[in-house]
């Protein structure tokens, strides 16, 4: 049986997938961080939702550095 991960390995694993999703979408040449486009699909713009909360949205010990620390 599996060794299931702790809450915060699960996350930090959900979290490398969401950004590898958000780099094959900006490899592919279409991810934006602008509002939505009428001519993106729905799968687009919840990708391009997924971007701009993954690099833009930081939460209190999401291990990201706060301006005044880098």
């Amino acid at each position: 049986m599996v060794e299931r991960p702790s809450e915060d390995e699960y996350l930090r694993i959900v979290e490398r997938l969401a950004n590898d999703v958000v780099d094959r979408a900006l490899d592919e040449g279409w991810l934006m961080y602008l509002p939505d486009d009428s001519e993106q699909t729905p799968l687009q713009r919840s990708i391009n939702e997924l971007a701009r909360n993954l690099r833009h949205v930081h939460y209190e010990g999401d291990g990201c550095l706060d301006e005044d620390e880098a």
